[in-house]
């Protein structure tokens, strides 16, 4: 992709220009949403590039912009809770050893309905990856997954593809990492039939003062950052914005691009290779 820095002006446009405008760009954000970027957050116009990562970090996938009113009425906090809705996952303490030291449970779950939906097996296969992700950079060693399942009518073609995918997808990427499926539930409904849910949980296993926190500490200066993974491609670009809009069938074809190709076995690498690191670290 070649450098840009075009400027997207959006002065003295109407709201529908302004929707015409971020079509034609393909960027998912609201004529509102644009302008207090350019009014408000800014203080110019934006570039093209801003206004992409803007419409990735504001996503819903990314920022509960339109659920997180409605995620703080759930609880979070409680005497067993060491870290509840804060970093990456979710971390209970569950018991304690004969050396006084506090085991927990770290909990990560994700949905990944729409990629699921285009590419059964490939959304479902990186929806594992992404979970084992947010359990391990907790300082946990990663010891299961479950998953809950919700399918179009059990007689259409369309949903069997999509459920063969799906569980062949979970287990293609689970079982290079050596991590066993222990549960889950599943249910057929015609209402899923345009949009299944799937939904991935991922445990792990730390001991309490192993946690490691997602968040750089305080008079952090002087820190070297490794970025490790494979090789920065374009599959799964935008992903994030793509998974907090409403399917199009249309578009099916164009939205494959915004899902990641998985690749499982590089993972369990990755997975050995950061378990070393922590007993170094």
């Amino acid at each position: 992709m070649a450098f840009t820095t075009e400027l997207v002006d959006f002065s003295g446009l109407s709201s529908g220009k302004i929707r015409n405008k971020l079509a034609e760009l393909n960027i998912p954000l609201s004529p509102e949403e644009a302008l207090k970027i350019q009014n408000e957050m800014l203080g110019r116009a934006p570039s093209l590039a801003e206004l992409i990562l803007f419409s990735i970090q504001g996503s819903e996938h990314c920022s509960y912009k339109s659920s997180r009113s409605h995620l703080k009425q759930f609880t979070t906090d409680g005497p067993d809770v060491v870290l509840g809705a804060k970093e990456d996952a979710g971390v209970i303490s569950v018991a304690t050893d004969n050396k006084g030291h506090r085991w927990c449970v770290v909990m990560s779950h994700e949905s990944h309905n729409h990629p699921s939906q285009i590419v059964p097996y490939e959304g479902a296969a990186t929806g594992v990856g992404g979970n084992v992700r947010d359990v391990i950079c907790m300082g946990a060693e990663v010891i299961a997954c479950t998953d809950s399942f919700r399918f179009g009518q059990i007689k259409n073609n369309k949903t069997k593809w999509i459920h063969d995918g799906v569980v062949a997808g979970i287990a293609g990427y689970g079982n290079p990492l050596g991590i066993p499926n222990i549960g889950g539930d599943i249910y057929y409904h015609e209402g899923y039939n345009e949009n299944c849910l799937v939904t991935l949980v991922t445990i792990g296993i730390v001991r309490e003062d192993h946690l490691i926190h997602s968040y750089a500490p305080e008079n952090a200066d002087g820190h070297d950052l490794i970025l490790i993974g494979k090789p920065t491609d374009n599959s799964g670009f935008g992903g994030a914005s793509f998974a907090s809009l409403e399917l199009e069938e249309k578009k099916k074809e164009q939205n494959k691009g915004a899902v990641q190709e998985p690749n499982a076995f590089l993972e369990r690498h990755l997975l050995k290779s950061t378990y070393a690191l922590f007993e170094i670290l």
